[in-house]
C-alpha cells in the first residue's frame, strides 16, 4: 500500500485477496517470512499500520518491516524495491511502488485515445466508448474530437448516429456536463449516475422551492410524458403541468441551465432529441435495465482508468465529481489495479496496462473541451504549468490545444469564411520543424473535414 511514516520509521505494507497457502508459498519463495492478519483490528494489534484492509477470510495484510524496535516483528525486512507478486488474478500492493514518468503517461493515453494514430473508418462508436464519451457542450467540438481520432469521421456520420440511428445519445452525465455516449453504454452510466443525489439535499430543495417529493414527482412525470414523444422545453413543462395539475412544477422546468432537467437525465428519463431550428428538444432514451449502482460505479471507474491511467484518486474525483477523494481511492483500489508512483503521488493503472507502450510521435489539433485535455491532471505533466491559464480558462472553458507527442505545446483556433479556412496556432515555445510541418498537415486535413479550402496556417 505504499510507504508510510509512523513513529519516524518507514513501513512497507500491501493487501491482497487470494488463497492463504499460495500467499505463504509465494512469499517464502521471494525470501520474505510473513505473518498474515485477517482483519484490520488484528493487524493494528500486531503493530501494522495500513490504509486499507477488509475483514473476511480471504483478505490479508502483510508487513514487510516492523514499525518500531518494540513492535512485534511481523515480517522479515526486505529490500524496499522488492515486490512480492502473488498471482496475476489478484490485486497486489507492492512493498516498493514502481515509478512512472510522464512520458509513459503520455504513451498510454495517446494509445487509448487513438491520438498516436487514427482508428480505422467505421470505429467511431468503439472509440467514443473507449474514451468514456465525448464532451458535447459544443457539437462542433465533439465532431472534431472524433475527427482527431478516427479516419474518415464526418459531421454527417455523427449526426446520423445521434438523430437517425440512435447509436449515440446526447445527455447530461459526469459532472452535470453534456456528453455523447454510446447507447449500448447507457445501462452502465445511468446506473452510476443514479448515485448522484445532490439535488435532493436541503440546499437544492430550497433553491428549487420544491419538496423532495415534488422533485421526485417531476422526474417520474417527465419520464412518462416523453415516452415516444419529442418535446421542446416549453412543451415539456406544459405536459408536466397538464398531467400533475401543479403549475409550479412547470415553472421550475422552464428555469435556465436545465437545473431540474439534469436529474431527469441522471435517472434515465430524458435525453436530447434533434433540435428544431434554435429550439432544443428532448425525448426518452427508451426502457433499459440499468446496472446496479455500486457495480455500475466500479465499471465506470474501470473504464476511466482504461482511458486516463495512470491516474490518482484526485484525478478520478475531479472527473466524476460524485465521490469524495477517500471514496474515490477506495473505489479505485477495489479494482484489479497496480499502484505506481507518479511524481511522488500514488496513481493507479489497470493491471493489464502495467507495461505501457512506447511513446508514439504524433501531432494533433484538439478542439475545445477535448476529452484528452479534460482528463488531464490539473497539476501539469501533460501541459506546461506556466501556461495552465491558457488551457483551463475561466468559467470552465477548455481551450483547443496543439498536442505534440501527447504534450500540449500551444493553443489554436480556426475561422471558416467563404469556403476558406484559416488556422492560427499560438505555441507556448518554439516548435520543432517536425511539429510545425505536421501541424500544417493536420490543418489541411481539418479543411477537408470542414469542406473548405485551406487558406493559410499562421504560427503566432
Amino acid at each position: 500500500m505504499g510507504q508510510e511514516a509512523l513513529h519516524g520509521r518507514p513501513l512497507h505494507a500491501f493487501a491482497f485477496a487470494v488463497d492463504e497457502a499460495q500467499v505463504q508459498d509465494r512469499c517464502r519463495a521471494a525470501g520474505v517470512n510473513v505473518r498474515l492478519h485477517r482483519a484490520h483490528h488484528i493487524a493494528r494489534r500486531k503493530g501494522v499500520q495500513v490504509e486499507r484492509a477488509v475483514d473476511g477470510e480471504l483478505h490479508f495484510v502483510v508487513s514487510a518491516q516492523p514499525i518500531s524496535r518494540n513492535a512485534e516483528t511481523v515480517a522479515r525486512p526486505c529490500d524496499r524495491e522488492a515486490a512480492v507478486r502473488v498471482s496475476s488474478a489478484s490485486t497486489v500492493w507492492q512493498t516498493g511502488a514502481v515509478k512512472v514518468g510522464w512520458e509513459e503517461v503520455r504513451a498510454l493515453r495517446l494509445a487509448r485515445h487513438h491520438l498516436h494514430e487514427r482508428a480505422p473508418r467505421g470505429s467511431e462508436l468503439r472509440v467514443v466508448s473507449r474514451i468514456c464519451g465525448l464532451h458535447a457542450q459544443l457539437f462542433s467540438s465533439a465532431a472534431l474530437s472524433l475527427w482527431a481520432r478516427v479516419e474518415g469521421a464526418t459531421l454527417a456520420g455523427l449526426r446520423r448516429a445521434l438523430w437517425e440511428e440512435g447509436t449515440l445519445v446526447k445527455s447530461w452525465a459526469m459532472r452535470g456536463t453534456l456528453h455523447l455516449l454510446p447507447a449500448r453504454d447507457l445501462p452502465v452510466y445511468l446506473g452510476a449516475l443514479s448515485t448522484y443525489r445532490h439535488y435532493l439535499t436541503q440546499g437544492w430543495v430550497k433553491y428549487f422551492g420544491l419538496t423532495r417529493e415534488e422533485i421526485e414527482l417531476v422526474i417520474a412525470t417527465v419520464g412518462k410524458v416523453l415516452r415516444g414523444r419529442v418535446l421542446t422545453r416549453a412543451q415539456l413543462a406544459d405536459a408536466v403541468v397538464e398531467r400533475t395539475g401543479a403549475r409550479k412544477l412547470g415553472a421550475v422546468l422552464r428555469q435556465g441551465w436545465g437545473v431540474l432537467l439534469k436529474p431527469c437525465a441522471y435517472r434515465g428519463q430524458l435525453c436530447f432529441a434533434e433540435g428544431e431550428g434554435a429550439r432544443v428538444r428532448f425525448t426518452h432514451p427508451g426502457p433499459m435495465r440499468q446496472l446496479e449502482p455500486e457495480r455500475a460505479l466500479a465499471e465506470v471507474a474501470r473504464r476511466y482508468l482504461g482511458a486516463y491511467a495512470p491516474a490518482t484518486r484526485d484525478d478520478f474525483a475531479l472527473w466524476w465529481q460524485g465521490t469524495t477523494r477517500t471514496q474515490a481511492q477506495r473505489l479505485l483500489e477495489s479494482l484489479d489495479v497496480t499502484a505506481v508512483d507518479l511524481a511522488g503521488t500514488r496513481a493507479y493503472l489497470l493491471a493489464a496496462d502495467a507495461s505501457p507502450p512506447r511513446l508514439a510521435r504524433s501531432v494533433r489539433l484538439l478542439p475545445a473541451f477535448d476529452p484528452y485535455v479534460m482528463g488531464a491532471p490539473r497539476s501539469g505533466g501533460l501541459f506546461p504549468a506556466a501556461h495552465k491559464a491558457r488551457v483551463f480558462r475561466p468559467q470552465g472553458w477548455i481551450s483547443p490545444v496543439l498536442l505534440v507527442d501527447g504534450y500540449a505545446e500551444g493553443v489554436w483556433r480556426h475561422e471558416r469564411k467563404n469556403g476558406r479556412l484559416q488556422v492560427r496556432i499560438e505555441p507556448f515555445a518554439a516548435l520543432s520543424r517536425r511539429a510545425r510541418a505536421q501541424a500544417s498537415e493536420e490543418a489541411a486535413r481539418l479543411a477537408v473535414f470542414l469542406d473548405a479550402r485551406l487558406d493559410k496556417v499562421v504560427f503566432a
